[in-house]
């Protein structure tokens, strides 16, 4: 694992010696925010648009170049801005070899739990010869942590993404270390896949405190006609089911998730969303 990190940092010294070389096209929004918290958004040329939600600092990136949507980043237009770098997206893994043709290289950031924030921070702090305020960010980064432990919320929860089919995060997934560190426990099973199938007769055993409906479920009367098993659930009973509309930017993985979770933290405990 050194020798990879020494490798890496090696190609970034050698590549971008002089950082004003740099010309960035950023298809995933986290990188755009965690560059922007480096000082180092002046080295972006070209970011895909979100259609759900804005990408912070949002007075700045939105007017940045757009390349196309996040889903659907376009190779032509990305290519017109000569950029000396791309980084991806899970979505856009597959312009890798496209752009190889070009001549033009490419990054992507692992970004499946909250623990690769630690390592996003140092690779990027790196590219743009930031790292002095990348420890900063980092340690900044961790006091956050400390801070939303405390006064843990001591309840149990499913995190729902979607109501046809009903399909929730797992116990091994991003939103499960979300709710964890504020002191909720996650009750679904761990699964190879993030988000997976799940049944209303095996919630409603489960008996969750609360139940967080994500994007994919608006309604939450309605939600509760289509389930009725749930009625028995603490959750039920207490009136504890709420529909977040931020579960996707909740899920960006840069060091505003910090903020972002210390505010679902509070809509949790006061039972506003």
């Amino acid at each position: 694992m050194k020798k990879i990190i020494f490798l890496w940092c090696a190609f970034v010294g050698l590549v971008f010696a002089n950082t004003e070389e740099l010309r960035l096209v950023v298809l995933d929004p986290a990188s755009i925010e965690t560059l922007f918290m480096l000082e180092s958004g002046d080295k972006i040329v070209g970011i895909a648009n979100l259609q759900h939600s804005s990408i912070y600092p949002q007075e700045k990136t939105s007017k940045i170049t757009s390349v196309g949507t996040f889903s659907n980043p376009s190779l032509e237009k990305i290519v017109q801005l000569k950029p000396t770098l791309v980084i991806l997206s899970s979505y856009s893994l597959n312009l890798e070899n496209e752009l190889k043709k070009f001549g033009i290289k490419s990054l992507y950031l692992k970004a499946d739990r909250l623990e690769d924030i630690q390592s996003n921070i140092q690779t990027l702090s790196q590219l743009v010869h930031k790292e002095k305020e990348g420890e900063s960010l980092l340690k900044n980064f961790n006091q956050e942590l400390e801070k939303l432990r405390e006064n843990p919320i001591r309840k149990s929860a499913f995190y729902l993404y979607s109501s046809n089919p009903l399909m929730a995060f797992s116990d091994n997934s991003l939103m499960a270390d979300i709710l964890n560190l504020i002191g909720i426990s996650n009750l679904s099973p761990k699964s190879e896949i993030e988000r997976f199938i799940i049944s209303s007769e095996f919630m409603a055993k489960a008996k969750p405190d609360i139940l967080i409906l994500g994007v994919g479920i608006g309604d939450v009367e309605k939600f509760k006609e289509a389930n009725p098993l749930l009625k028995n659930t603490p959750a039920f009973k207490n009136s504890a089911i709420f529909f977040n509309p931020n579960t996707y930017i909740l899920l960006r993985l840069s060091p505003k998730i910090t903020d972002r979770i210390a505010e679902f933290k509070v809509k949790i405990i006061q039972g506003k969303f």
